[in-house]
């Protein structure tokens, strides 16, 4: 048993422990911060070279938002299902589009050009597919509206068939007789 009047020496150590753990703490906490905003930097350039792409086509402003998400890791989105971000390295350029089957890798570069291109490319083929969806709404086989002749009809069908309600009411409260 120990007594209460003594004092360990390893008090002392672990309080000088403790302020080593701490300061090697903040330590990796600024270089997680630090490659985060290196990450976040990069993506910023990839973002400052894409704009003048979705600038140049006035209907591609619609469908690519170029939005860049902090986080862990930030992401730069393209539009509502491709999003680039820095993986597996803070130099690596990683293309992603989500799919109902699951997320699939589309290109991964650490040359920034590179990617400016296959993102360009992945643009034009998004605005064709775009296009092929509203051209095959469009000219899809839907009647334009309804002939004067069936107006017509439906009209006179409702007028009769609301006379034939009155007559047959008028008869069952017993106030016409037959």
């Amino acid at each position: 048993m120990v007594n209460a009047g003594t004092s360990f020496k390893g008090d002392a150590g672990l309080t000088q422990a403790l302020r080593q753990a701490r300061a090697a703490e903040a330590a990796h906490a600024d270089a997680v911060f630090a490659l985060r905003d290196a990450k976040a930097i990069r993506l910023q350039l990839l973002k400052d070279d894409l704009m003048p792409i979705v600038a140049a086509l006035p209907q591609s402003e619609h469908l690519f938002d170029l939005a860049l998400i902090p986080g862990d890791p930030p992401r730069l989105w393209i539009d509502l299902i491709s999003y680039v971000v820095m993986e597996p390295e803070h130099r690596s350029y990683r293309l992603y589009e989500d799919r109902q089957s699951g997320r699939e890798i589309l290109f991964e570069s650490e040359d920034r050009a590179l990617m400016v291109e296959r993102i360009r490319r992945h643009m034009a083929h998004r605005l064709v597919a775009r296009q092929h969806q509203i051209s095959s709404v469009t000219s899809a086989d839907v009647p334009a509206g309804f002939s004067v002749g069936s107006v017509i009809l439906a009209w006179l069908a409702g007028f009769a068939l609301g006379a034939l309600a009155l007559l047959a009411a008028a008869i069952l409260l017993g106030k016409l007789e037959i």
